[in-house]
């Protein structure tokens, strides 16, 4: 697993995400790399996990922080939505009726 398919299964809360943690700690990031892009689908798909029950409340923080600090993951498609989602306490707790409307905000755009 390289480094690009290692921030792909983190990100979108894959079956090999504990793994492409230990990966993505074995590759230098250097230089030049690969994009991995944080889209508004990935973002439905991470939010439907929470609206699911699959990831808690601390994923979802611990994910968006991950995302927003990553120069080699691009989320500018859902930057405001990240920001909100990692500062909980500037932007609003996250729960299930805030993730629910920003899962309804998305399905519109």
């Amino acid at each position: 697993m390289d480094r690009t398919e290692s921030l792909s299964q983190i990100i979108s809360f894959g079956p090999h995400r504990e793994e492409a943690f230990d990966r993505l700690f074995d590759h230098s990031t250097g230089s030049e790399f690969e994009l991995v892009i944080a889209s508004q689908e990935l973002l439905l798909g991470v939010l439907q996990k929470y609206i699911a029950g699959t990831i808690s409340t601390d994923d979802l923080e611990e994910w968006a922080m991950f995302v927003e600090c990553r120069d080699d993951i691009d989320h500018s498609a859902i930057e405001d939505y990240v920001y909100a989602l990692a500062n909980p306490d500037l932007m609003g707790d996250i729960d299930m009726e805030t993730i629910t409307r920003m899962a309804e905000l998305l399905n519109e755009a």
